[in-house]
């Protein structure tokens, strides 16, 4: 199989493309036992840098102002012998639509295997994903997209979070994902690893509880509090893994496979 190449773009920051990228997106490629690399091209945020302990392998990639440079750039990423699953997740505003004509100049966008559109619920997520869309759809009409709905409270409710979307006839007929807000997102950045790989890790949950125990010993109640938490918190991400990840990974590889 030919390593895949995934851009996760909105032309809006602030839409969790870094989360959507580095939690739902990359792990997929661990879960089939595959190497890959998420390439942060953002001259700013350096969201992935957090994740050291992660195997996903991560990179920051500087966007270049001048649009010769930036195709240039593009080019070198696209036709890199590396042979790594490759995510690209691009910074929003300005970051986002240079990168996309960049794509399009230099017509790499052959080589994109899916589009992911990240949006975070609001009325500006929705003006700046369907933006998105129309300019990817302008490089190619044929571009597989998939979109990830990102900071659900809750997934019984997605339909009024997320209602705009889900009702408009020509969104609603594009997969997607949903990433619910979750004290497991936080926890995983304290711990340097994404859910995905925390909700296996039985050597990390082992440490927790022995420093649990210690703290017990030593009746060292703020300690007990926050070990009792972590742990309790570790847990669920075992759930969140089953519930929202592996479903996450089970749609993307029906959009990567052509089975939707």
């Amino acid at each position: 199989m030919k390593n895949q190449k995934i851009v996760t773009a909105n032309t809006k920051g602030g839409s969790s493309k870094s989360t959507s990228s580095m939690q739902s997106i990359a792990t997929y490629f661990l879960a089939r036992g595959q190497e890959v690399e998420l390439l942060e091209l953002d001259n700013q945020n350096q969201d992935a840098k957090i994740f050291s302990k992660s195997r996903i392998k991560t990179k920051q990639i500087n966007v270049e102002s001048n649009a010769k440079d930036l195709n240039q750039t593009v080019r070198d990423l696209f036709l890199s012998e590396d042979k790594n699953n490759k995510v690209m997740d691009i910074g929003g505003n300005a970051t986002t639509s240079n990168f996309l004509s960049a794509l399009k100049s230099t017509h790499m966008y052959n080589m994109v295997d899916l589009f992911v559109i990240p949006m975070s619920g609001g009325s500006q997520d929705l003006l700046n994903g369907v933006n998105t869309l129309k300019i990817i759809l302008d490089m190619d009409k044929n571009a597989k997209v998939l979109f990830a709905l990102s900071r659900v409270r809750n997934p019984k409710r997605i339909q009024f979070q997320y209602g705009d979307f889900l009702n408009d006839d020509e969104l609603k007929k594009y997969p997607y994902i949903i990433l619910p807000e979750s004290d497991c997102i936080d926890l995983s950045r304290k711990l340097k690893k994404t859910v995905y790989e925390l909700a296996q890790d039985e050597q990390e949950k082992e440490n927790i509880n022995k420093k649990l125990l210690e703290s017990f010993n030593k009746n060292d109640k703020n300690s007990i509090y926050s070990y009792s938490l972590i742990l309790e918190i570790f847990e669920d991400s075992q759930n969140y893994k089953k519930e929202i990840i592996d479903v996450a990974h089970q749609t993307l590889d029906e959009v990567l496979n052509g089975k939707k």
